[in-house]
């Protein structure tokens, strides 16, 4: 009976040492997967912290595009309004120089009309002697242009218009070089023309 008893006895310890074996291999377990849940549990709040920064650059980047969007609508609709004041700026200086140029040119031709009036007028008036200047003048046939509505027009002295040129005598030659012109319903562009080169 001792025997079997110490063999009860040792056959317990054997068991005990294999329990207690088994216990600490199983707190070692235990601590590791306290351990790695520990991990998880700090990859899962920086996941999420990186989450909650990436929503914040999101809405950064989200808000940072919509004013910039903004900002080129404003700008695109700040240009196209420049663009239209500048066009109707524009407009409307043409408006006010073109009947200024047209003015300017209408002087112009009126100016080279006169110019061309008073040559040909100098070139049929001087006088060949002191007997007679209608005479001098039966010899010429004269081309005056006049502006008809921006149209040039061919107007010829005839001999009714060159005999109301008064002969001039002879002993008042010296004296005054006048040549009197008789009123005659012709245009008013003749009159001027002919008063224009009366020399003293």
């Amino acid at each position: 009976m001792l025997k079997e008893s110490e063999e009860k006895v040792i056959a317990l310890s054997k068991e005990k040492e294999q329990l207690i074996k088994q216990r600490d291999s199983a707190f070692k377990v235990a601590h590791l997967w306290r351990s790695e849940l520990a991990k998880a549990r700090e990859r899962v709040v920086i996941s999420e912290a990186a989450v909650v920064r990436a929503d914040k650059k999101v809405r950064v980047v989200e808000a940072d595009a919509e004013a910039r969007i903004k900002e080129a609508a404003q700008k695109d609709a700040a240009a196209v309004k420049d663009k239209q004041e500048l066009w109707d700026a524009t407009e409307l200086q043409r408006f006010n120089i073109l009947p200024l140029l047209e003015y300017c040119n209408f002087c112009c031709r009126s100016e080279s009309f006169g110019k061309q009036k008073r040559m040909l007028l100098k070139l049929v008036l001087v006088p060949v002697s002191g007997e007679s200047v209608v005479h001098h003048m039966a010899t010429y046939q004269v081309n005056f242009w006049t502006i008809n509505e921006g149209k040039w027009s061919d107007i010829q002295a005839t001999d009714a218009r060159i005999a109301d040129v008064r002969e001039i005598a002879a002993e008042t030659e010296g004296s005054s070089l006048d040549i009197p012109v008789v009123s005659s319903p012709i245009s008013s562009h003749e009159d001027q023309g002919a008063n224009a080169f009366r020399q003293p």
